[in-house]
């Protein structure tokens, strides 16, 4: 049986929508119904009851939701144990960060948390943000920093700073422009990265604060690069956070809402509330609202 699997169930229970559901784990909806689809077949029953308006639990899936619970629960308790077997807890940090990351600021923010702490450890961990807040849950990580999202019961979170979004226009595009407004470009097809880094969650979350559809063009590129360079080829425009611009000099316009104020893309810590009291997360939760830099 596939942990995953289990994981995905979960997530439609507390989001109520396949939709949702596949957006808080960072895979697309047609992988996380099959996924769920299978389990199905493997337990001969359905845990779901769908309509065009609601999903809710089978009476099957009422029943065996608490036993799903606890497969996910001791699989945490499991890791959790063999990590702190390994790497015994109170002297290190276990982060994971979001590939979106602006690298300066981490590294900037991480020396000076070492110079205030000399006897902390720092372990850094870069994955997709599915893995990274699977980890987090799991207690294979005490913080994970990433692109602001939906706050799940159990965490605590900080600000950390706000980014602006720049718009690369297909290569056909107007040039010159310092500035555009969102409205003047939401009609544009847009080329994306897959939703592993939070970018491409955070776009499209944007078109729907906007009331807008987003036309996607029906590839992904491999990396923000590939992204400025499909944007080069005319296949389809971009909006990038500026440190991930690599071609500083392209006629990237910074991207604004009506009233001319630049759109930007948050930046947070997240942590498991419970652990929040340790002394080695306690210092580095207080250092890290003290000196955030939104």
């Amino acid at each position: 049986m596939n942990l995953i699997r289990l994981r995905y169930v979960k997530a439609v229970v507390e989001t109520g929508s396949f939709t949702l559901a596949a957006q808080a784990c960072y895979v697309t909806q047609p992988t996380l119904s099959n996924s769920i689809a299978q389990l199905e077949q493997e337990f001969e029953e359905r845990l779901f009851a769908r309509t065009t308006r609601s999903v809710a639990l089978t009476p099957f899936g009422e029943h065996i939701l608490p036993f799903i619970d606890r497969v996910i629960d001791a699989h945490a308790e499991l890791m959790h144990e063999s990590r702190n077997f390994v790497h015994p807890a109170g002297n290190t940090v276990r982060i994971g960060a979001s590939p979106l990351l602006r690298s300066g600021w981490l590294a900037a923010m991480l020396e000076d948390f070492r110079k205030a702490h000399p006897g902390i450890d720092i372990i850094l961990h870069e994955q997709n943000m599915a893995d990274l807040y699977r980890m987090l849950d799991d207690r294979l990580l005490d913080i994970v920093f990433g692109v602001a999202d939906a706050h799940r019961p159990s965490w605590s979170s900080a600000d950390l700073y706000r980014e602006n979004l720049y718009f690369i226009p297909r290569g056909d595009g107007e040039q010159g422009k310092s500035e555009v407004m969102f409205e003047d470009i939401a009609e544009e097809t847009f080329v994306m990265v897959p939703n592993v880094c939070g970018l491409a969650k955070a776009t499209r979350a944007l078109f729907r604060s906007h009331r807008r559809r987003l036309n996607e063009y029906p590839g992904e590129a491999l990396s923000y690069q590939v992204l400025e360079e499909w944007a080069a080829l005319g296949l389809g425009a971009a909006i990038l956070p500026e440190s991930k611009r690599h071609a500083l000099d392209n006629n990237a316009s910074l991207l604004t809402n009506k009233r001319g104020s630049p759109l930007t893309l948050s930046f947070e810590a997240v942590w498991l509330t419970e652990l929040a009291s340790l002394s080695h997360m306690k210092l580095f939760t207080t250092f890290l609202m003290e000196n955030n830099t939104r």
